[in-house]
């Protein structure tokens, strides 16, 4: 009973919630089975990890631009950046990318080269970042620090 009423709970604030709309998208019924998706789909599917769009969001990086000058999230390493062409699908139409992204993580297949994809980008995170002296874009911080914290005042 106990189990019912916190997963009633949690159902409401996951449908009705402003988080988490990427996973979503993708998996709009709560259930409490397990998705079986590896540490990497998972990290790819919240754009987590060593993507320059999220490390720049939490002030880790510089930019998000990647090192082939765009934007550096997981469709751009699944689809287009020249670096990972190996692990390449098919780009997905604006109208179509919901589905895609429901798509790529359903099918088992798909899953592992996300995993083999991940794992790659995680192993080579300093070649497909934007280096810091690379010219400057509009998305790039110029008084980024990572440890801006740390800095002893003057």
């Amino acid at each position: 009973m106990l189990r019912n009423l916190s997963f009633n709970k949690w159902k409401q604030d996951w449908d009705s919630g402003d988080t988490g709309r990427a996973i979503f998208n993708i998996l709009p019924k709560g259930t409490l089975t397990p998705a079986s998706w590896s540490r990497e789909s998972i990290l790819f599917a919240t754009g987590h990890g060593p993507f320059p769009s999220y490390l720049y969001r939490f002030r880790l990086h510089h930019s998000d631009i990647s090192a082939c000058g765009e934007k550096g999230d997981p469709l751009h390493y699944a689809t287009s950046c020249h670096m990972t062409l190996s692990y390449h699908f098919t780009k997905p139409s604006a109208e179509n990318t919901q589905l895609w992204w429901k798509n790529i993580l359903s099918n088992k297949l798909s899953r592992i080269n996300i995993a083999k994809l991940v794992s790659f980008l995680t192993e080579n995170e300093n070649l497909i970042k934007q280096p810091l002296d690379a010219t400057s874009s509009s998305d790039s911080d110029p008084d980024f620090s990572p440890h801006q914290d740390l800095r002893l005042m003057d």
